[in-house]
């Protein structure tokens, strides 16, 4: 018996290729809530001369935040923060998030390294650049920039039809050849004032931006994705879907 040959078309659209940047990881909740804590948390420290890990041991026993250093040497032959640096700070009644920024910029000024810090699955660390910016903390987030630079329609007069009926017609706010355009200035413009010596295109870093349909695809660590939210170049109403690239 001959089998008849079946040929099955099989069309890949925009929406399945978009859907894996729709799903936060689970500990994205977590992550928010660590954040939070920092930022409404009112505490009262007084450092002289302190080693920086027991800086900020102090402030994760007050919140209850977990925070960790990313030390020179450990592992071996590491980039890290030099862990006999000192810190000096007299705080009282601040929230815990600003204490925690001026220790990352005294260790700034005590090292080589451009410190900073941010979120992953386990709490909060700080470090030089160069360790946040390893691959296992890269992540994809989906920034939506529909609103971005609005233009208002171009509403038409309607025509009389002979059946006495009019119509009215819209053409589109941005034509396709306008939208990309646009979409590239947002773009560069992050490239040029977000942390602007971690991106592939302008100084060989791991991070990225890609523009799919009406959203900048951004591969980058914690650290910069909120610099990102910081500059307002993105609407503070726009929340980032996010999604581990591992």
């Amino acid at each position: 018996m001959r089998m008849a040959s079946v040929c099955v078309l099989v069309l890949i659209t925009p929406i399945a290729l978009a859907s894996p940047w729709q799903s936060a990881p689970q500990n994205h909740a977590a992550r928010d809530r660590w954040v939070a804590t920092l930022a409404s948390k009112k505490i009262s420290l007084t450092f002289q001369h302190l080693p920086i890990a027991q800086a900020l041991q102090a402030i994760s026993q007050k919140t209850g935040v977990s925070i960790q250093g990313l030390w020179l040497d450990t592992p071996v032959g590491c980039t890290g923060i030099d862990p006999a640096i000192t810190i000096n700070l007299e705080m009282k009644d601040m929230w815990a998030l600003e204490i925690l920024e001026m220790i990352v910029r005294q260790a700034n000024d005590s090292t080589q390294s451009d410190c900073r810090w941010q979120t992953t699955i386990g709490g909060i660390e700080v470090g030089p650049k160069s360790r946040l910016l390893r691959a296992g903390a890269l992540e994809r987030r989906a920034y939506s920039v529909t609103d971005l630079g609005f233009k208002a329609p171009n509403f038409q007069a309607p025509a009389m039809q002979s059946g006495g009926a009019s119509g009215g017609a819209t053409t589109p706010p941005f034509t396709p050849s306008q939208n990309d355009a646009r979409y590239q200035k947002f773009k560069l413009l992050i490239q040029s004032t977000v942390e602007s010596d971690v991106w592939v295109e302008s100084s060989g870093g791991p991070c990225t931006i890609t523009v799919f349909d009406d959203k900048l695809i951004v591969i980058a660590p914690d650290f910069v994705h909120r610099a990102i939210a910081q500059s307002q170049i993105v609407p503070t109403n726009i929340h980032p879907t996010n999604k581990p690239t591992r």
